[in-house]
């Protein structure tokens, strides 16, 4: 990675309980196994730089965000909730051009067509099959830019990571 690029972490929550009398979706948790996922997931993201992390209201992101523990305050946007792909392209516009590394945790189907979306041509062959067809949740992607956050169309995916 070049040391002046914007580095997009893209993230869908980790797995959640299916719900239950009186549990709505925005309240449902994760499961033990979305639990260890998340932390899974922090522990590769710890040390890449991480400065904004953005994630939508339903619990199951923040609990993903708060579990991943990058020691970098976490952005509720209500607009990310089922969001798509170009909802979150709106948000990352808003990035100040000072802030070079970005997580989102968020939701399917957005978060898998935003990543496909912007990887490009020099991305990495496997990192791209790997989620072509499938994101399940808990899937980590990482793309670098050398736009500014609201100029972001294409960027090389170096990165894809299903959680086990």
């Amino acid at each position: 990675m070049s040391p002046k690029a914007r580095t997009l972490y893209l993230m869908r929550h980790a797995e959640p309980v299916w719900g239950g009398p009186g549990v709505g979706d925005l309240q449902r948790p994760l499961t033990e196994r979305g639990k260890r996922q998340a932390a899974a997931q922090g522990e590769l993201l710890r040390e890449r730089g991480i400065e904004r992390v953005l994630c939508s209201p339903a619990f199951r992101t923040r609990e993903t965000a708060q579990l991943a523990g990058l020691g970098t305050g976490i952005t509720e946007i209500p607009v990310l909730y089922n969001s798509s792909a170009s909802r979150i392209r709106t948000q990352l516009a808003a990035i100040p051009e000072y802030v070079y590394g970005v997580l989102v945790v968020a939701h399917h189907p957005g978060i898998a067509e935003l990543a496909r979306y912007l990887a490009n041509g020099a991305s990495d062959a496997s990192a791209l099959a790997l989620i072509r067809h499938c994101f399940p949740p808990g899937t980590l992607v990482g793309l670098e830019f050398n736009d500014l956050w609201p100029d972001l169309h294409s960027g090389r995916l170096f990165l894809a990571r299903i959680p086990g």
